[in-house]
């Protein structure tokens, strides 16, 4: 892939970051002032828009250990950073540069709560089946990383890497 074009990629993929973050942040902003008092039931039983706090990672798992959370979330993003800065130049890079961009737009999503909150901002509740309550950054890092799985799976082969590997060792 040409200069060009990859700064052009690069550019679209910090404004899709900012675009990911921003919809985070006013979900989760709209849930602190909006649901303290009572869930807002869109579909009884199946959907609805709840307040909780989660102070440990996904399906509450290392709760009240934020502050290890988020020093190991902020090495995970600047590592993800890293990886697409070093990706091959090529245009096949495109799909997998997009995914990284989607999972580190929801993990430093959820790093600000942490930050400022001293827990994560989660509103989204499908009551249909007994599933976690999530926010908007967890849908980019969850999208982000079945996306990815499957691209390593069925799109990308190991030949798609070699000269990647070769000029990284």
């Amino acid at each position: 892939m040409e200069r060009k074009i990859f700064i052009r990629d690069c550019v679209f993929h910090i404004m899709l970051l900012i675009v990911v973050l921003v919809a985070d942040q006013v979900t989760k902003l709209w849930a602190r002032t909006t649901l303290p008092g009572a869930p807002i039931i869109v579909w009884k039983d199946v959907f609805s828009f709840r307040l909780i706090y989660n102070t440990g990672a996904s399906f509450g798992i290392f709760k009240s250990h934020t502050l290890a959370l988020t020093v190991f979330s902020i090495i995970g993003m600047l590592a993800i950073c890293g990886f697409y800065v070093i990706l091959p130049k090529k245009k096949k890079m495109r799909p997998m540069r997009l995914t990284l961009t989607m999972i580190v737009a929801g993990g430093v999503g959820n790093i600000i709560d942490r930050i400022a909150f001293g827990k994560v901002t989660d509103m989204i509740s499908f009551d249909l089946i007994d599933f976690p309550v999530f926010n908007v950054a967890d849908i980019g890092v969850t999208c982000g990383a079945i996306v990815m799985c499957l691209l390593w799976i069925f799109y990308y082969k190991d030949e798609d890497f070699e000269k990647w590997k070769k000029s990284n060792s």
